[in-house]
């Protein structure tokens, strides 16, 4: 059974919202962390449960959905790159003008209360005190909470939330002329002895302007890239990402950029999250497997510099002196 979050931040994040499925702030230290972690897994013990089938439930719920949730915010490195990757959605969003369009009343009212620390402390609070007391409102409740988050990234800080973009109204259409009659009675301005207007042009597509726009930032990073002119080179890439974010091969050199400049946890922030738009992006592959030499390396080099203390041997090498 798939537990996923299709509402709030999980619908911009492949269903992801570590914070959501613990019911913690986004500013919670280890401690909160862990001790919210321990009371829900208290409630999802399979001891706890009477019939069969809620035993299963809770227990899939503990091992797929909550434990991966825990050990991404209770190691500092992994959740330093989850918040990494929050923080460049947040971006993409809010270049993007997209607006979070909320179903709970609680995220409602966040997008306009007044102080957003407060509401949001407060309507998490109350949120997450019902959340993991019946398996069937987890899911539920769980997405309520998420539809919080994304609010409260976008006007944290002092962001702004987008306005709800107004539907668009599309140009009346006037129908061609039937076979057999002019086009000036086909239209009353016809008949007024006015020249009937031609068809509007049709817009280029803008998926294809956008694609030069981003081939043209790419392009000018790779050069910087080939001078070791790092910073130039993030900022044509961060401006490519700003126009299309799922660029896979944008993501990909901006993660090689920031290998070169020993930037590794952004580099790996990239590189998965190119894989992730393409699993064949080759400089990402590239640049993983690079990673993955660094790391082996810094363990060696971790382990030459702390060698395990050899044990003394005799009575008193084993016991100690007394």
């Amino acid at each position: 059974m798939p537990f996923e979050i299709n509402q709030g931040l999980g619908k911009h994040n492949s269903q992801k919202d570590f914070y959501a499925v613990l019911g913690v702030p986004m500013k919670a230290n280890a401690n909160e962390i862990r001790r919210r972690y321990l009371k829900i897994a208290k409630n999802l013990h399979p001891d706890s449960r009477d019939e069969d089938s809620g035993k299963k439930v809770a227990s899939d719920l503990l091992s797929k959905f909550v434990n991966p949730a825990y050990e991404a915010l209770s190691q500092e490195k992994e959740r330093e790159e989850y918040d990494i990757i929050l923080r460049l959605l947040k971006e993409q969003l809010t270049n993007h003008r997209v607006a979070p369009e909320p179903t709970s009343e609680a995220a409602k009212a966040l997008l306009t209360h007044p102080d957003i620390e407060a509401g949001y402390q407060q309507a998490l609070a109350e949120i997450a005190q019902k959340q993991y007391q019946n398996l069937d409102d987890i899911l539920t409740l769980t997405a309520e909470i998420s539809e919080l988050n994304l609010v409260y990234l976008l006007r944290r800080d002092g962001g702004q939330v987008p306005a709800s973009p107004s539907p668009r109204v599309s140009p009346p259409t006037v129908a061609p002329p039937r076979p057999g009659t002019s086009s000036s009675s086909s239209t009353p301005a016809a008949n007024s002895g006015s020249q009937a207007s031609a068809p509007p042009t049709p817009e280029p597509a803008p998926a294809a302007k956008s694609d030069s726009y981003v081939d043209k930032y790419y392009r000018r990073a790779e050069e910087f890239l080939a001078k070791n002119n790092y910073t130039e080179a993030i900022k044509e890439l961060r401006d490519a990402l700003n126009i299309n974010g799922k660029s896979s091969r944008c993501h990909a050199l901006l993660g090689k950029v920031y290998l070169q400049q020993g930037t590794l946890t952004m580099a790996k922030v990239h590189f998965n999250q190119a894989l992730k738009i393409n699993p064949q992006e080759a400089i990402a592959i590239e640049g993983m497997a690079t990673m993955a030499k660094h790391e082996k390396r810094a363990a060696q080099q971790k382990a030459k510099s702390n060698p395990p203390e050899k044990a003394k041997g005799g009575f008193f090498g084993l016991f100690g002196k007394k």
